[in-house]
């Protein structure tokens, strides 16, 4: 573990980097949308936005680094983990799933505003808004008071990270339609 921390900490803190971006562009839409009252489908539409932006720069950062990968190993210099690209959002993840553990087990816990549970429930919630900023039109508007969704949350960076990694490393686009002429 240590070895590959140590071989993937640049691209871990780019990924975190890029999720504190698309949360902070997440948030300030949501809030934007959310503004006009008598739209009410707007930050559902914004926060839709977001997430796509967010698994975008996953996409264009793990595709880079697949490809990379790629290189090495047709030089002999490293190996074929086509998995590294889940394990990479695995780490990068930690904090997303460490909020939704502490969300999912305050949950049946909680009694009364005033026990512990209830402020690690309240303080998860907030504190996991804010990280995942991008999912909070999604979370207003389908599962206000389901701690599940913040578990589910992980599951699409997870996916395209995979997704992404893979393809790079086989030297494939998935915009591959777009070119420069």
């Amino acid at each position: 573990m240590k070895d590959f921390w140590s071989e993937h900490s640049k691209i871990i803190g780019k990924t975190i980097l890029n999720q504190f971006g698309a949360a902070f562009f997440g948030i300030m839409l949501f809030f934007a949308a959310y503004s006009l009252k008598h739209i009410v489908w707007l930050p559902l539409l914004a926060s839709l936005m977001a997430i796509a932006f967010y698994l975008y720069l996953i996409y264009m950062i793990m595709w880079e680094y697949g490809g990379q990968a790629r290189i090495k190993f047709d030089g002999g210099r490293g190996p074929k983990k086509l998995t590294t690209g889940l394990l990479i959002s695995l780490i990068a993840n930690i904090p997303n799933l460490i909020l939704a553990a502490a969300v999912l087990i305050s949950e049946p816990l909680i009694k009364s505003a005033d026990s512990f549970a209830g402020v690690v429930n309240t303080v998860g919630r907030a504190v996991a808004l804010l990280w995942e900023g991008m999912y909070m039109g999604i979370v207003k508007t389908f599962a206000p008071h389901n701690p599940l969704i913040y578990l589910l949350m992980v599951f699409p960076a997870l996916a395209v990270s995979a997704f992404a990694y893979y393809i790079g490393f086989s030297n494939r686009r998935l915009f591959g339609l777009i070119k420069k002429k």
